[in-house]
């Protein structure tokens, strides 16, 4: 079950506050209300998205979209995209306070996940686009966060970093970069695509933003030995002896072969009857 975060520490404080204030003192150029103003921020960073990589709307129609460090921003409710999914740890209490935007009409709903970038119960390369946006920065450890951006993202994936550069560390944004630092980190497991300087920052202390598009590098953890875990399995229900797993390993004879010409089967109890 998801929990609530303690508002005494001011990495929980700051982040949920940031929202509240917008919400009670206006924080809307577009239209005259917070809901509203989310959901053309949302189509607005989809057209920003789709500009960068050379794409229109429709090329996000069959696309898995994770957006990670969401906030309460409602960054996805206006996609049109096959799959969406939002993860942040303070997504749980944003719903208890009731700052949670429905998707535009139309579009797919998204799945909000209360989980920090490390949580996430997603498998290795199971989403075309990773969208980090105003958040890398918020992470105690950012070397780890971009490893698991990395695992999840498929290999012909799309992944758009927003962060801002420079200033020094507070409760809610642990981890400042510089640019070198920032293009060191990625390019460890990321190819850059595009990089463009924003002179607005997201946080007014820092000097600047930068947006960028990258691809993965490699492909996701090695699979497992599936021979390995089938004679470990045939040793542990009597179908197989130690002694002759050594020596079928010694032999190279295939398990699959033992297992047809022995004289013997599976029993309901799931132990080998000879």
């Amino acid at each position: 079950m998801p929990t609530l975060p303690d508002f005494n520490d001011l990495r929980y404080l700051n982040e949920v506050g940031w929202f509240l204030y917008r919400e009670k003192y206006g924080y809307n150029h577009y239209t005259d209300s917070y809901a509203g103003e989310r959901l053309t921020w949302s189509e607005m960073l989809l057209d920003e998205l789709t500009s960068i990589c050379g794409k229109d709307r429709a090329w996000i129609k069959d696309k898995s979209v994770l957006n990670v460090g969401c906030g309460c921003t409602g960054e996805l409710a206006a996609w049109p995209a096959a799959a969406k999914i939002a993860a942040d740890p303070l997504l749980y209490a944003y719903q208890k306070l009731g700052m949670l935007i429905d998707d535009a009409p139309g579009t797919t709903r998204t799945l909000y996940l209360s989980v920090g970038v490390e949580g996430l119960p997603l498998l290795d390369e199971s989403v075309d686009l990773v969208l980090c946006r105003n958040a890398l920065d918020h992470m105690q450890d950012p070397t780890n966060g971009r490893d698991h951006l990395w695992r999840v993202l498929k290999t012909d994936g799309v992944f758009f970093l927003s962060v801002d550069i420079g200033g020094e560390p507070t409760p809610d944004e642990p981890s400042p970069f510089t640019q070198e630092s920032l293009t060191a980190l990625l390019e460890e497991k990321f190819e850059i695509i595009t990089r463009r300087a924003e002179p607005k920052p997201h946080n007014q202390h820092r000097s600047h933003s930068v947006r960028i598009v990258a691809r993965k590098k490699g492909r996701s953890s090695a699979m497992l030995d599936k021979s390995a875990i089938l004679r470990a399995y045939m040793i542990a229900v009597g179908a197989l002896s130690e002694s002759s797993a050594q020596e079928e390993a010694l032999c190279g004879q295939s398990l699959e072969r033992r297992s047809i010409s022995s004289n013997g089967r599976f029993g309901q109890d799931g132990h080998w009857k000879s």
